[in-house]
């Protein structure tokens, strides 16, 4: 088994921090987050947190790379995966997505016009309002990476207001008419003709009539957004349809 030490021994130290053991101290609590991670708990955001105080500490960067070309976010994200499973490194799924995640926060920190640390501090405390005014509120590490996306869009600090609204789950579009119908007669066409995942077939013409009536209230949709077109571009030239 490869003990704590080993593990942080592998990781190559940035040049402009030789003598300095805050990234292998770094490492280090990423090693603890995968090892969590591995037990079920939930220590993605302690390590977005972890990130941000490093960038704003200036312990990491999103431009300085070791010996294989790889940055903090990508060093920071494979420790922490391959801590967390017992998966080899290259058998995980999504690392430039997470890496990527990852850069978004290193950025936020390395800001010198804000606070990092700060708004960090206020998002969590500002996701804690929104939930116990019994709001449904995003899972907390994609909501800090929304965050340090959003923040890097301006110069001054979100304030709490705005990372309460940032909190806050989107409620789902209302579904249209038009879309229900649609999806009606793709469920009755698939009927008729057997296609469909079950392999499901009605041959009575009560189906086969409703697939058609369904058909033609769809199609109804489409002809009037090309008549509404045709009066719009009728109207640009000045001539007008009645």
């Amino acid at each position: 088994m490869t003990t704590e030490t080993q593990t942080v021994e592998t990781v190559e130290t940035p040049s402009h921090l030789k003598n300095d053991k805050r990234f292998s101290d770094l490492m280090k609590q990423v090693t603890k987050f995968g090892e969590e991670a591995s037990l079920g708990k939930d220590s993605l955001p302690k390590l977005a947190m972890a990130v941000v105080a490093a960038a704003a500490d200036g312990v990491i960067d999103t431009e300085t790379k070791n010996s294989k070309g790889e940055d903090a976010a990508t060093q920071i994200y494979n420790k922490y995966a391959s801590t967390e499973s017992k998966k080899a490194i290259h058998e995980h799924t999504g690392t430039k997505a997470n890496a990527s995640k990852l850069r978004q926060l290193i950025s936020m920190g390395a800001m010198t016009t804000i606070d990092a640390v700060e708004v960090m501090q206020l998002a969590f405390t500002a996701r804690n309002n929104m939930i116990s005014d019994d709001n449904k509120v995003k899972s907390a590490y994609p909501f800090y990476v929304d965050v340090a996306r959003e923040q890097l869009k301006r110069v001054s600090a979100l304030t709490q207001t705005e990372l309460e609204e940032l909190a806050v789950k989107e409620e789902p579009k209302a579904k249209e008419l038009e879309g229900e119908l649609k999806r009606a007669m793709k469920i009755l066409e698939g009927l008729v003709t057997g296609e469909n995942k079950d392999k499901i077939k009605d041959t009575d013409d009560l189906t086969e009539a409703a697939f058609q009536l369904v058909k033609e209230r769809v199609d109804k949709f489409a002809t009037l957004r090309r008549r509404q077109q045709l009066i719009k571009e009728a109207a640009a030239l000045g001539i007008k349809l009645s």
